[in-house]
């Protein structure tokens, strides 16, 4: 672990010429926020207001505290969990049990304790770090690179990107020159195209091919036990394509616009795409009027096709009943298993509400009334707020670094009876004990 830390310390300084990552906003870290929030047994509580405060809880001794908005941090030795905060969301580091990571803006990187692997990068510009094998890479996009496993290639290379890069997916190697106008692949999957012109390759038991690409493209098929079986397709845009297969036929009218597909499975009309979509099948039917209406129903059941399989269906449960207007703006969504009941209502982002079920009852209730009010209880720990600016949910390094800021009004409600209120930001604070039992005669 001090070898894969001096490694993060002498990288960290180049962060600072770098701008905000933006998917790295809602990282969350559950266990390190329960921490924060006050653990098992809160043994100290000092704060002033929004811009200080300190939390030491037991077992273990576990700490938070804060100088908000400066700087975080959440230590938990018999967790082996640490957590640093710097003006999040600027810069934030994890260190974990087995592992580690690290984000600067649109730096990152992350290491683990049982194994040589390191990684650095400035997204898109550089990247360097080691594999398993302890085995160096590193890469100055457009120039230079190698880069072991990126996305879903292995062993990527390149010159001068997009004049020359190399790659291999399952054992088989692509190349190519000004991609994407000259490419090439090695057997099995041996392919080899001049884009838009022309171009071949083989997929698996399939041959694909295509002219002036999109125009014309086509393929054929051989028997496998893995897909539609042998057959052929081909489109001719913008006017005509089929797909005619063992077990799926398709035909294709203004393609991609109009379509009707029926396999051994489901059935699907587009009428056209993406505007209207009807599908039905033994696992789901869906109904889409894009953007004002989608419903989607899913289901559990022991039949495989035929008759016997949808009367099999009808008596199984349903797993999945959602419905969606505005696109996404109104969504309602339950999902059940056999030990489980979700329920989610979101109307995007003025209200939503979330519960969750196990067979001994409710154990997660969430409710935002955005910007007003929040309310969420999750293992018998009920915690309620005023004001809630956070249209989402589950953006921890909001709760540690921002949320004090705008918490007029803040309680919560403890599993051994006691409740904590806090008003004006946090500035006046007090805690109610559980009432003491009644004893046998009152």
């Amino acid at each position: 672990m001090a070898k894969s830390r001096l490694k993060m310390l002498r990288a960290l300084p180049t962060f600072v010429c770098c701008i905000a990552a933006a998917h790295a906003l809602l990282a969350s870290d559950g266990e390190a926020e329960r921490i924060r929030r006050g653990g098992k047994s809160l043994v100290s509580n000092w704060h002033v207001g929004p811009f200080f405060e300190y939390r030491r809880v037991e077992p273990g001794g576990a700490t938070f505290w804060a100088v908000r908005p400066f700087y975080s941090q959440i230590s938990d030795d018999a967790g082996r969990t640490h957590v640093y905060d710097a003006l999040w969301p600027l810069f934030t580091l994890h260190d974990h049990a087995d592992a580690s990571w690290w984000r600067a803006l649109i730096a990152y990187g992350d290491s683990r304790a049982n194994d040589p692997t390191w990684s650095f990068n400035v997204f898109p510009f550089w990247f360097s770090g080691a594999d398993r094998a302890d085995d160096g890479y590193w890469g100055f996009f457009p120039f230079y690179g190698n880069h072991p496993h990126f996305l879903l290639m292995d062993d990527w290379s390149f010159i001068l990107w997009p004049i020359w890069h190399t790659y291999t997916v399952k054992g088989v190697r692509s190349r190519a020159v000004l991609w994407p106008f000259i490419t090439w692949r090695d057997a099995p999957r041996e392919g080899l195209g001049i884009w838009p012109f022309w171009g071949t390759a083989r997929q698996r038991e399939s041959r694909h091919g295509y002219a002036l690409w999109p125009i014309v493209t086509w393929a054929k098929y051989d028997e496998d036990r893995d897909t539609s079986g042998a057959g052929h397709s081909w489109w001719l845009l913008p006017f005509y394509g089929e797909v005619r297969r063992a077990r799926e036929s398709q035909t294709m009218v203004l393609p991609p616009f109009f379509s009707y597909a029926k396999t051994d499975a489901a059935v699907r009309w587009r009428l056209p795409w993406p505007l209207v979509e009807v599908l039905r099948s033994r696992e789901r039917d869906r109904i889409s009027v894009w953007p004002i209406w989608e419903q989607v129903r899913g289901y559990s059941y022991a039949g495989t096709s035929g008759a016997k399989g949808a009367a099999e269906r009808l008596k199984g449960p349903v797993e999945e009943r959602t419905w969606r207007f505005g696109w996404q703006l109104v969504e309602s969504t339950d999902l059940e298993t056999k030990n489980t009941l979700e329920k989610r209502f979101n109307f995007f982002p003025f209200f939503t509400r979330e519960r969750r079920w196990r067979k001994g009852g409710l154990v997660d209730d969430y409710m935002r009334i955005w910007p007003f009010y929040s309310s969420e209880t999750v293992n018998g720990r009920t915690r309620r707020r005023m004001l809630e600016l956070m249209p989402v949910r589950h953006v921890e390094g909001i709760e540690r670094n921002w949320a004090p800021y705008w918490s007029l009004w803040e309680s919560e409600d403890r599993p051994d009876g006691r409740t904590r209120y806090s008003i004006f930001f946090n500035f006046i604070a007090w805690q109610t004990d559980a009432p003491a039992p009644a004893e046998k005669g009152d």
